[in-house]
């Protein structure tokens, strides 16, 4: 009979061992085999590239006071304090407890016994351990997962503090632009005007009919709509930044000095990407806790073995603990077989196993999103550094002719009405060029960000 039952214990651990093997790590995306433009990508002081001192303050104030970064460590403490409940899953428990039972024996039930005595204190003294021994791997299993959690809340709290960086920097290049490009527009609204008063007193000295009168004012009109609007996204962009970086509503910016160098980014080679991008790492990570808690959950189909003992003294009276007389101790191992649970065991399983697909769909969601950030901005760089180049030559001409009809107009050659126009074309050239200018600016940003802004996984 003994041997049938240790026969049908071996079968049971079998069955239960054999009917779950391990879930399949998915694979990570393909690289390609190179960007369409390689080059040096950024260090981690891509934002002193820029020249431009003022962005270097405004980041340290953002660092100091940003509620993104202080709930991304606040989550990295949080998942390090998991790791050591996860670790000491495995480990022996002890306590320490004392107690004093009071009983009395009733008198009416007729079954007193004589010479016992009717009330009775019971004191105790123990200590109590227990330990479940980890043969399988689970609580090992919980803890590698535990693990994956801080490195991919560590990874997040990096990527946190690279996106913030490079957020402030480009709100910071937007609220430079939006200064100048408002500048520019306020020029055009003026030259618009004044040439609106040319065509009205043309039309009032019976020069010309009213037609073209209209059509000043129109553009005079339209000129002035732009002008807010140039106001609006100014503020907008500054109060954004303000709420960045901690600072109260209305509260001045710094005044910025010189023009931002461009600094000449590349992108590296592609499979270098998922060392360099701490989202990239964290979603990585995120795969390998959702695997190890796979193991976990496989592990519960086994039969859990635990050691429970305890040691101390019982007596009545009080003034025995202590004694050998009233010592005492026990040790009962267990070992539970699961049997039946109504599918427990099989859904938290296939829970976890859908938690592994999920993981991995959004680690390989992340890395094609990276590649395709990184072509992204290549390619609007590319098509910018074109436009700077053509905007710069436009407004080189631009000036020349104003430079001309100024010329003109102090010989008595041109009127007032050519050194208008002239005024409102360097006006609207000027306006393209610093939007074209800080655009880049604000790409190069993002292409910093996309590469992973000088962090490595190593």
């Amino acid at each position: 009979m003994r041997r049938a039952n240790k026969s049908f214990l071996l079968a049971a651990l079998a069955l239960a061992g054999c009917a779950h093997d391990p879930a399949v790590r998915p694979s990570a995306p393909t690289a390609p085999a190179a960007f369409s433009q390689a080059g040096v990508v950024a260090d981690a002081k891509w934002a002193e590239a820029f020249a431009d001192p003022a962005l270097l303050d405004l980041l340290a104030r953002a660092r100091k006071g940003s509620p993104d970064l202080a709930l991304a460590r606040a989550r990295q403490r949080e998942a390090v304090a998991l790791l050591r409940a996860a670790d000491a899953g495995d480990q022996p428990a002890l306590s320490l407890a004392a107690g004093q039972e009071a009983s009395r024996i009733s008198v009416a039930n007729g079954r007193f016994p004589p010479g016992i005595p009717r009330r009775t204190d019971v004191t105790a003294v123990a200590a109590k351990a227990s330990w479940e021994l980890d043969i399988w791997g689970r609580e090992a299993a919980k803890s590698q997962a535990a693990e994956a959690d801080v490195r991919a809340a560590k990874f997040t709290a990096a990527q946190a503090d690279l996106a913030l960086s490079a957020e402030v920097a480009r709100l910071w290049f937007a609220v430079r632009g939006a200064r100048e490009q408002l500048a520019f527009l306020e020029t055009e609204f003026a030259t618009r005007f004044r040439e609106m008063e040319l065509v009205e007193q043309t039309v009032a000295a019976g020069l010309i009919d009213s037609d073209p009168l209209s059509s000043a004012r129109l553009a005079a009109a339209q000129a002035k709509v732009d002008e807010g609007l140039g106001r609006r996204r100014l503020a907008a962009a500054e109060n954004a930044l303000r709420a960045l970086i901690g600072a109260a509503p209305g509260e001045s910016l710094p005044v910025a000095q010189g023009v931002a160098t461009m600094p000449g980014f590349g992108a590296g080679v592609p499979s270098e990407l998922l060392l360099r991008r701490p989202d990239l790492a964290a979603a990585a990570a995120r795969l390998d806790a959702a695997v190890s808690r796979e193991g976990a959950a496989r592990a519960d189909f086994y039969p859990s073995v635990t050691l429970t003992g305890q040691a101390g003294w019982q007596a009545d009276p009080a003034s025995q603990i202590g004694r050998g007389a009233a010592g005492f101790w026990s040790l009962t191992p267990a070992i539970d077989l699961p049997i039946f649970d109504a599918g427990r065991r099989e859904a938290n399983l296939e829970a976890a196993r859908a938690r592994i697909d999920g993981s991995g769909a959004e680690w390989t969601k992340a890395v094609l999103g990276a590649f395709r950030e990184v072509e992204d901005a290549l390619a609007d760089l590319r098509e910018l550094a074109l436009q700077e180049e053509l905007t710069a030559r436009v407004l080189a001409a631009v000036r020349s002719r104003l430079a001309n009809a100024e010329a003109r107009r102090k010989a008595g050659l041109a009127n007032e009405n050519e050194l208008t126009l002239a005024r409102r074309d360097e006006a609207l050239a000027a306006r393209t060029l610093s939007m074209v200018v800080w655009e880049r600016r604000q790409v190069a940003v993002r292409l910093a960000a996309a590469t992973g802004g000088g962090w490595s996984a190593q």
